[in-house]
């Protein structure tokens, strides 16, 4: 009976061992650090003129590359050389990224596509209103840096002619041209001359060959400054510009016043780069939510530069009209036509 009892008892044992041994190393599991997630994905899709157009593209990306420093997010771009890809590269971003940003009105058509057959991708999108749950969509009015830029160049011109050179006649651009036109009307007022608007559309944003041929076509009419909104159709423009003496710049959306200093008199600021930085931060801390806004000097997401190097090239007086039209856009007190048809019938302002 002993002997058969000390062997009924080592299978007890044996399972005791087996028990013990498996708490322990549930144990050692508890306390183990727990593995790190895996940083947000992040897919950036560009249009034709992709990174480098020093304007559109860069200023939103800037956004990004200030996200992946703050919040550790994993940033790649992807640029579509023409629309016919859109649908097809935004479907691949979609399957693969937890935040897709898209650049840039033309695209409007393709996410309004895509976006609902990926409920659990956040969209981030800059120029155009696309209703949906997981779509961010923020607008800019460039009318009012357009504004800004036309008062400037008006008020430098010696020759009373000034140039535009735009990418694409979209609505964005087209609010660019406007607010010029009407910032030029400003300056009519303030110098009491008639100044002539010359304006040409490339109609492409990567047609840096193009944009140098119109900017040099305004330049032999007489024109001596010329603003740019043409994305990467712009570099053209600057060198044009860069050749000819006597002969200023006016950028845009990005501040470019230090490549040319002194020939490039202000840059338009959109910023773009702060709205797509703060909504994917909102997609990081969970805060997300679609919407779509309109965005402005008052938010302190349009302007010009402070004209560092080209303050000595204008009257103190012209600097204060200047100066007055920022702080009238900020005080949201002056309006600004947006649409070619508003232009003719816009009433300049006293400054």
């Amino acid at each position: 009976m002993k002997k058969r009892a000390a062997r009924s008892s080592r299978p007890r044992r044996l399972w005791g061992l087996l028990f013990a041994g498996a708490l322990l190393a549930s144990c050692i599991c508890a306390f183990r650090a727990p593995a790190e997630a895996a940083p947000v994905r992040v897919i950036v899709l560009t249009d034709a003129a992709g990174l480098g157009d020093k304007a559109f593209n860069d200023v939103c990306w800037k956004g990004v590359l200030k996200a992946k420093a703050d919040f550790g997010i994993d940033a790649q771009f992807l640029q579509s050389r023409e629309q016919a890809d859109y649908v097809s590269n935004l479907t691949l971003a979609a399957r693969k990224a937890d935040i897709v940003v898209t650049l840039g009105f033309l695209f409007i058509d393709s996410l309004k596509a895509v976006a609902p057959h990926f409920p659990g991708t956040k969209f981030i999108h800059i120029e155009g209103d696309i209703p949906g749950p997981n779509i961010a969509c923020f607008d800019f009015r460039s009318e009012e840096g357009g504004l800004l830029a036309g008062l400037v160049a008006g008020l430098y011109t010696k020759k009373m002619m000034t140039g535009v050179v735009s990418g694409m006649d979209i609505p964005p651009v087209e609010a660019y041209v406007s607010g010029f036109r009407a910032g030029v009307k400003i300056a009519e007022r303030v110098r009491g001359k008639r100044i002539e608007v010359v304006s040409g559309s490339a109609g492409s944003f990567n047609d840096p060959m193009k944009g140098k041929s119109l900017a040099k076509a305004m330049i032999d009419r007489g024109v001596d400054v010329i603003f740019k909104a043409a994305g990467n159709t712009g570099v053209g423009v600057v060198e044009a510009v860069k050749a000819e003496k006597g002969v200023c710049l006016i950028a845009d959306d990005l501040d470019q016043d230090a490549s040319l200093p002194g020939k490039v008199l202000t840059s338009a600021l959109k910023r773009m780069d702060v709205a797509v930085y703060g909504a994917i931060r909102d997609v990081v801390k969970g805060n997300f939510k679609g919407t779509h806004l309109w965005l402005g000097a008052p938010d302190g997401a349009v302007d010009i530069t402070e004209m560092k190097y080209s303050k000595e090239l204008f009257a103190a007086d012209d600097l204060r009209n200047i100066e007055k039209a920022r702080a009238l856009l900020k005080e949201g007190k002056l309006s600004v036509p947006k649409r070619h048809g508003e232009v003719e019938a816009y009433a300049p302002p006293a400054l």
